[in-house]
């Protein structure tokens, strides 16, 4: 026996679909939205700062001096130094200034090259902050995925024969990195291993080093309001649903 379904029941089961594709697409277009948010709230958190770097090289100041030596064979030290503050204020240095002040603050002795001590010391002289590291190869990396450059004392190996001062500017990967060095552009324009270069950092050395974190005070700046943007989030998803709303009626 067959039974005919009332209007009623046929407009009711209707309204039901109706009803329950609107929950589907409603429910569809929240999980898109709030993924969306969610993704550029993790990329906000995980962005990396990226430094542009000014550079310089000793070979740029001929017979320019440095205590009882030259600039181009002793002057490492400032020329390192001045790389970070021209790449983290944008501000020109004068890198035989620099050389003068490390001679005139006892930062270089005639015949032994600069002191650990220029490093830190010429930081504090023009505004910038130094952080003495060692030989810690997570906390190299990690200031360097914060946009700072770690200045290094290199031993014997790749750069040097005794003693030779680099600037460590940015990461290139998982463990690769790029340095200023401020006694060869060839050095420079190529990619070193982080792992090699920290086990040639200079032995014994002091002051924090021989590899520090150099860094300026920066603004402190206001902190995404995600909760803000979660809720921003919901009123697109009320709105969307008013919409198909609408439609459906």
């Amino acid at each position: 026996m067959y039974y005919v379904k009332s209007r009623s029941y046929l407009e009711g089961t209707m309204r039901l679909n109706k009803m329950t594709g609107r929950v589907i697409a409603t429910m569809g277009i929240a999980a898109m939205m709030m993924t969306q948010t969610a993704g550029v709230m993790a990329a906000e958190q995980t962005e990396s700062k990226q430094l542009k770097v000014v550079y310089y090289n000793q070979a740029d100041y001929p017979g320019k001096k440095i205590g009882g030596s030259t600039i181009q064979a002793a002057g490492c030290g400032p020329t390192a130094v001045a790389v970070c503050y021209s790449s983290l204020t944008g501000k020109k240095a004068d890198v035989p200034k620099m050389c003068k002040q490390a001679y005139k603050h006892g930062w270089y002795y005639t015949g032994q090259g600069c002191s650990h001590s220029v490093v830190p010391g010429l930081s504090k002289l023009y505004g910038m902050q130094c952080k003495g590291l060692g030989m810690d190869k997570d906390a190299v990396e990690k200031a360097l995925r914060a946009g700072h450059p770690v200045v290094a004392l290199m031993g014997p190996g790749d750069f040097t024969k005794n003693g030779h001062f680099v600037v460590l500017t940015r990461m290139v990967g998982k463990d690769k990195v790029k340095i200023a060095d401020v006694g060869s552009r060839a050095r420079t324009a190529e990619t070193w291993s982080l792992k090699k270069v920290i086990r040639q950092g200079k032995e014994g050395a002091n002051a924090g080093g021989p590899f520090w974190e150099i860094s300026v005070k920066e603004e402190k700046q206001e902190e995404p309001d995600y909760k803000q943007k979660m809720l921003d989030g919901h009123k697109n998803i009320d709105a969307v649903t008013n919409a198909i709303d609408k439609i459906a009626d």
